[in-house]
């Protein structure tokens, strides 16, 4: 016991553990205490762009550039001017602006410089096609561009989300570089923590956590549809699939959760998207490939079975009060953050033995066969709109899963350590339409979380307003509060004499500073007080 606890000691006395304890102190803080100042946030931005307009000056000056890219150097000295410009125009806002500097604007402001680098980048390396392969430029910048356009569109929820994922990148690498320090302490590395940096002890982390070619080889066994036994894998897959999507199917069309968890127990979909995410972190290109053609045939049958049997169910289906159904055609971005746990927690569960696959699979496919089945369901009711949403909301899922699920399997060591230091090129052009597509979903994503959540601003703003309107001694209550954009209803219920309406419509417009249409609903309450009559 004593000498378990000299090594722990040892183990976490080191610069490593000290780097990775304060990664995971400010990843917490980031995640306990999301409010940030203004100018920490400001100060940051400003270090990151004068950094790189720093960099941009000196390789036009020099023709030496310390992050290793390349090209003309006036275009380099034009990316500088526009990085000092950027700064100037921050600080000015920031001190001199009449309007002062919300972090929303904040975001706008170095979305659109990010676009405006990206749309530069892609521009350069189509010019320089016939020198280099303008691939890997035109991914990174569609990405930079897509982030510049999010950030225009939806300042406020891209910044959550930057904090949410800072937040949760110090806590991974926080407790990676703890784990490091611990194998360090064992002797299984021969790294100096005191002179290496942080990207160094990361690499040499996924030497450590590399399970070996015979383990991996029986993991993808596991996960790709190969000889031998290739047809008995597959006629399983799609039986087990389409039994999952029938009960599925049902479930939704009776509204019962119960049932909608008991198909998922059958439900077959966590291997070939876990395994998609396996093919790009390894570079196994015809894996990847088959893989995601896995994934579409499966949810092409799905949704048409789904439409179907919603065509013959004998059910008259409520679209507006059928929660199955109307909690997922309007996804927010607390789907896509369902959906990147559930792809954690399968490409977890499939590294480490000591977790039951099954229970991951179920979280995945809780995530995946229920929207097929909407999708279908809303078809045959001729419900475009709503099957459009749940297959947004399949589309986030599938995305994030294999996202986080590519994450899960580089720190656990599935990648292949080679793959990943010699192939980095090849990765990237692959996982990079990944990527992009997360972009684009994230766009209507955070949309609908923006409306979601101004309406329910309004709502409770206006909930207040409507008491004060009634005043402390009113003998009437308010019932329900609907908002729907320049539409106020408001239903309440009680006796006696209530204030105008016109009031109450004059106080929502100061709150909500817009001109608003009120509609009073009253309900009068009639009270009937009876004694019995005596014996």
């Amino acid at each position: 016991m004593r000498w378990e606890l000299k090594r722990l000691v040892r183990a976490l006395s080191n610069p490593a553990a000290t780097r990775g304890v304060i990664f995971l102190i400010a990843g917490s803080v980031l995640i306990l205490a999301p409010k940030i100042s203004n100018f920490l946030v400001l100060g940051i931005v400003l270090f990151l762009i004068g950094g790189l307009a720093i960099i941009d000056f000196a390789y036009t000056a020099t023709g030496r550039h310390v992050l290793g890219a390349g090209g003309r150097r006036w275009i380099a000295g034009f990316k500088g001017l526009l990085g000092l410009a950027s700064v100037a125009f921050l600080v000015y806002v920031a001190v001199a602006g009449s309007a002062g500097l919300t972090l929303a604007l904040l975001v706008a402001l170095v979305g659109t410089y990010i676009g405006i680098r990206g749309a530069i980048l892609i521009a350069t390396s189509i010019a320089r096609r016939h020198e280099a392969n303008p691939t890997e430029g035109i991914a990174t910048g569609a990405i930079a561009l897509g982030l510049g356009v999010l950030s225009f569109l939806v300042p406020a929820s891209l910044l959550n989300a930057l904090i949410l994922s800072a937040s949760t990148i110090g806590v991974i690498l926080g407790l990676v570089l703890l784990a490091w320090s611990v194998h360090w302490s064992q002797g299984r590395t021969e790294l100096d923590p005191a002179r290496a940096s942080t990207g160094e002890l990361l690499w040499d982390w996924i030497r450590i956590s590399d399970i070996g070619r015979a383990d991996r080889a029986a993991l993808s066994d596991t996960l790709y549809f190969e000889s031998p036994g290739l047809f008995t894998k597959q006629a399983t897959w799609w039986v087990m699939l389409m039994l999952s999507v029938a009960i599925a199917t049902f479930a939704v069309l009776a509204d019962s959760t119960a049932v909608v968890i008991g198909a998922m127990l059958v439900a077959p979909l966590m291997t070939p998207i876990v395994g998609l995410a396996g093919a790009l972190v390894n570079g196994w290109g015809r894996r990847a490939i088959h893989s995601a053609l896995q994934v579409g045939a499966g949810a092409s049958v799905s949704i048409l079975l789904s439409f179907a049997l919603a065509r013959w169910a004998p059910v008259a289906i409520a679209f507006e009060s059928n929660t199955q159904i109307t909690s997922r055609v309007t996804p927010t971005t607390i789907d896509m953050l369902i959906a990147l746990a559930a792809g954690s927690a399968g490409a977890f569960a499939t590294v480490n033995k000591r977790v039951s696959s099954g229970i991951a699979g179920v979280a995945i496919a809780v995530a995946l066969v229920p929207p097929l089945a909407v999708v279908g369901i809303s078809f045959s009711g001729g419900r475009t709109s709503d099957a459009l949403g749940a297959l947004l909301l399949f589309l986030t899922n599938f995305v994030a899963i294999v996202i986080a699920a590519s994450l899960v399997f580089v720190l656990t060591g599935f990648a292949r350590p080679y793959a990943l230091r010699e192939r980095r090129r090849q990765l990237l052009l692959t996982g990079a339409p990944f990527v992009a597509l997360a972009i684009v979903i994230l766009a209507p994503l955070m949309l609908t979380s923006e409306s979601i959540l101004a309406n329910e601003t309004d709502v409770r703003a206006s909930a207040q307003v409507a008491r004060e309107w009634l005043g402390e001694d009113s003998d009437y209550v308010v019932q329900s509060i609907e908002v729907e954009s320049n539409d106020v209803s408001v239903e309440i219920s009680g006796s006696g004499t209530h204030p105008p309406a016109e009031d109450l419509a004059a106080m929502l417009r100061d709150e909500l500073n817009r001109r608003v249409t009120v509609t009073l609903r009253v309900n009068p309450v009639e009270v009937t007080v009876a004694s019995s009559p005596p014996r």
